[in-house]
């Protein structure tokens, strides 16, 4: 490792292509050979696999390099139908040309933290950068979809986590830094607001009316700026999937459109070029291709709207406890002073049961019960305390966002 008080650091991806193996020179017969067998080669994989192809989304937007079709997918066969709403569903060419533009990329940036490390041979301290340097690096990357033409825009929480500096990337390549008015990590959304000029706001379609089987295209930057505007496409493979992701559940839409990382925080478009979902998660195993999911435009709605408007998302359930799971319910670890658990007398040691008359075993089952309520309403828990039966009725309070010191 080099040694040195200060230092500059640059990290970069490069991607080349692999050079041309040399080939000798062959004679007619064997050339022409060759060639009629990689004719039938080439014609049978187009047919049993998928067309790709380059094609110019706009004259002004050197990022849109062109779109994947899906298997059997005729990209045409859409455009000039319209439905029982009176909607005109439109080609995926179409579809980004009128979303491409508002979609970015998101650049998260932090200070260089500075490693602290011993050298037995000189006897010595060192550090891998300079400890007293403000310089910010890229320590991630992302996408967004803008929201309004005055500057809103949603991208996903972990895109933006940790940052000190959060940078936007047009899809002309103009650069704006963005202030962050709100994040929500239960849900993994983020609100940022940019100044900029000349905005395209994306339209948030209905994901309630989707169906599976329809066409679905993602739009984003897989693997950051290099792949910036990247257009893939496939279906809707399935609605209101539950999944548990860093131990917080999800009710999301799947498709097989490939989702990479960088689409986080990106567009996943209906047939009318209406944003039904926000890219976040993709199952990513040995074996295993097609499997991406998307947070539902509807439930996004008022999260976005919350985060705009209150810098968090308010109304939030919040009983004020925490508990580990037994076999026989929830044993009651810590009780946090002043909240709803605490003014109902709920103390450390006590075993709850039931929430709503319902048997809770596990801390999922108790926040699915408190969800469906909102702060200030009541929450009846049955708990055992010392061997004795008891009903408690906690007023549920807030979840407030953690203060930053």
């Amino acid at each position: 490792m080099k040694k040195y008080p200060y230092t500059e650091t640059t990290d970069l991806i490069v991607y080349e292509a692999k050079k041309k193996k040399h080939r000798k020179k062959r004679t007619w017969v064997p050339c022409l050979c060759s060639a009629l067998a990689a004719s039938v080669l080439t014609v049978g994989a187009c047919g049993i696999g998928f067309k790709a192809y380059i094609e110019p989304i706009a004259e002004n937007n050197k990022y849109y390099a062109g779109y994947t079709a899906a298997p059997g997918y005729n990209v045409s066969t859409l455009a000039n139908e319209t439905d029982a709403n009176g909607k005109h569903a439109l080609s995926v060419p179409e579809i980004a040309k009128k979303v491409g533009p508002s979609c970015v990329g998101i650049i998260n940036k932090a200070k260089v933290q500075a490693q602290r490390f011993y050298d037995p041979f000189s006897g010595r301290y060192y550090y891998t950068s300079d400890p007293n340097s403000d310089e910010l690096v890229e320590q991630g990357s992302g996408s967004g979809i803008i929201l309004s033409t005055d500057g809103y825009i949603v991208t996903n929480q972990h895109v933006i986590a940790g940052a000190t500096e959060i940078t936007v990337v047009l899809n002309t390549g103009d650069e704006h830094t963005a202030t962050l008015i709100g994040e929500d990590e239960k849900s993994d959304l983020a609100v940022l607001k940019i100044n900029a000029p000349n905005l395209i706001a994306a339209e948030l379609g209905d994901s309630e009316q989707l169906q599976v089987g329809e066409l679905a295209v993602a739009i984003g930057n897989p693997l950051g700026q290099e792949f910036a505007g990247t257009v893939t496409v496939g279906v809707i493979s399935a609605v209101n999937r539950t999944m548990t992701v860093d131990n917080k559940r999800y009710n999301l839409i799947q498709t097989d459109a490939a989702i990479n990382p960088g689409n986080s925080g990106g567009a996943l478009v209906n047939q009318y070029g209406e944003v039904i979902g926000i890219n976040s998660v993709k199952i990513s195993t040995t074996g295993v291709e097609g499997i991406g999911f998307a947070i539902s435009s509807n439930e996004a709605k008022p999260i976005i709207d919350d985060l705009k408007n209150n810098g968090y998302v308010s109304g939030r359930p919040l009983v004020g406890i925490t508990a580990s799971e037994t076999r026989y319910g929830l044993s009651v670890q810590s009780v946090n002073e002043g909240s709803g658990a605490a003014q109902a007398g709920i103390q450390v040691g006590d075993l709850i049961v039931k929430a709503e008359g319902k048997v809770v075993k596990t801390v999922d089952a108790l926040n699915e019960i408190r969800d469906t309520k909102k702060a200030g309403e009541n929450l009846q828990l049955t708990v055992i305390r010392d061997g004795d039966v008891m009903t408690v009725n906690v007023i549920l309070g807030e979840d407030l966002p953690q203060k930053s010191n």
